[in-house]
């Protein structure tokens, strides 16, 4: 046996060792949640189990990428290594999925404090897939194999086999940009369990949240590790919420990228949709008709899809987008407009859109891995003011009303047929916490009510006052 072989062996062996015993112990070394993160060091392999973590180099910037563990059964020395990242590091665009995305890119690892003059960069072949069409994922294949990698003494980690049910401890290994002496940082936090992620459009399912310390621009793309098994259990997209990459451990057979398998069926699938429909269209309100009845507002999504044919439904979570029941038969993508009535019930409702490449095409787990989601939240009713009368004037306030809102606004107008305005006309004052009016005439009250907090402000509503009673 050559010496090389045989030392390769000896460290892969010895490793085996290291890690077994690191699940048994709390990677983080007493690192509290939440507390400021810490620089990483690696002068003596202490953080050796981190050497697969590094500095994802584009031309648009710069993201953390972490180099994923292929190996099993069947693994060979000449099969690729693949790092993961986030998939606006590599594609920012929303409804964008693709395969095979030519990336001029680089990683460089072992990137710890102390070993600046040690880094092991290696150049991305391609993206083998990228997307922000329901996650925000991207697998890149570097040119070197795996097997070099190992021999330079750079360690992958396991992706978790499921994603997480519920809240669990972390760790974040990332390489943030706000601080002098780029390196990796280690924090600690816990992560909880969302159903959908909205804080961008459009809204992902499965999302995971965390409260960790100093992640900002380039902790994009760094893995949420589990502290005592160092396994992946989430893949950062913005600062506090990352997304479980679980289901991608089903696209490699052998060390090798499959696709297009029964259990892996990643496609290339583009989603456009105009400005109104994306952002305009996603704070809905019921609207008062001139008689006094509620109308509830409708999707009015337009948006176009590169695949012959699309299926949706509507859901209360984007996580029921990846369900296959309910969705629509396949209608002709020509002319891609949803325009079905959103609601009664109020908050959170999700759209979902697969694209199909023919009208037979099953809706498998694995194809509706691409379905597109946008979120609309539709508004709480305003609540109703409490008026008390006199012979001077008219009290209106708010006291007790609908507990989610705080805040209150309003403006008059001359009783007429005319709808109350939208929220942002700016006749709308905020009203004290007792308002007194006299009006000469029949007056309408238009009115809503916000929460600092939360951005999406009730319903309007109208109330009609006549002018105070006067002695005959």
């Amino acid at each position: 046996m050559k010496f090389k072989q045989f030392s390769f062996i000896l460290y892969f062996t010895s490793h085996l060792f290291v890690f077994a015993e690191a699940a048994q112990k709390d990677l983080g070394e007493n690192l509290k949640n939440g507390s400021p993160s810490r620089p990483l060091t690696n002068n003596d392999n202490q953080s050796s189990r981190w050497t697969g973590v590094g500095l994802l180099s584009t031309p648009n910037g710069t993201c953390t990428a972490v180099l994923i563990d292929t190996r099993g059964v069947g693994w060979t020395t000449t099969a690729p290594a693949y790092v993961i990242t986030a998939g606006h590091c590599v594609l920012a665009e929303h409804g964008t999925s693709k395969l095979n995305h030519e990336l001029n890119a680089s990683v460089a690892f072992n990137y710890f404090q102390d070993t600046a003059d040690n880094n092991k960069t290696y150049k991305v072949r391609t993206a083998i897939w990228t997307s922000m069409l329901g996650t925000d994922l991207a697998i890149l294949e570097l040119e070197k194999p795996l097997s070099a990698l190992l021999q330079d003494q750079i360690m992958p980690l396991e992706l978790s086999p499921t994603p997480p049910l519920f809240s669990h401890d972390v760790l974040n290994v990332g390489a943030p940009g706000t601080f002098t002496n780029r390196a990796l940082r280690l924090s600690a936090c816990a992560q909880e369990v969302s159903r959908t992620i909205s804080g961008v459009q459009p809204a992902f399912p499965g999302g995971l949240v965390n409260e960790c310390k100093d992640l900002d621009y380039g902790s994009s793309g760094s893995p949420m590790v589990d502290r005592r098994t160092n396994k992946i259990t989430s893949i950062v997209s913005e600062r506090h919420y990352g997304f479980s990459p679980a289901f991608l451990s089903n696209c490699f057979i052998n060390g090798i990228f499959s696709n297009g398998t029964e259990n892996c069926d990643l496609q290339q699938i583009n989603v456009q949709v105009d400005f109104e429909s994306l952002f305009l269209r996603s704070k809905l309100r019921p609207e008062i008709g001139p008689s006094g009845n509620e109308l509830m507002p409708t999707w009015n999504f337009k948006f176009s899809i590169d695949t012959p044919y699309y299926r949706y439904k509507t859901v209360r979570d984007a996580q029921s987008c990846e369900r296959p029941e309910d969705y629509s038969a396949a209608i002709s993508a020509t002319k891609g407009h949803i325009n079905d009535s959103v609601g009664p019930e109020t908050r959170m409702h999700v759209l979902c859109i697969i694209g199909v490449r023919s009208i037979e095409k099953n809706l498998t787990t694995a194809l509706l891995k691409n379905a597109f989601t946008h979120a609309g939240h539709l508004a709480e009713p305003a609540p109703e003011p409490a008026f008390g009368y006199n012979e001077k004037f008219t009290s209106m306030q708010w006291e007790g009303a609908y507990p989610d809102f705080s805040s209150h606004f309003f403006y008059t107008t001359l009783v007429d047929s005319t709808p109350c305005a939208d929220f942002r006309d700016t006749r709308y004052k905020k009203a004290a916490a007792l308002e007194l009016l006299s009006p000469d005439s029949p007056l309408k009250i238009c009115s809503y009510a916000s929460n600092e907090s939360d951005p999406q402000p009730s319903a309007t509503r109208f109330d009609l006052i006549a002018p105070p009673a006067t002695d005959q």
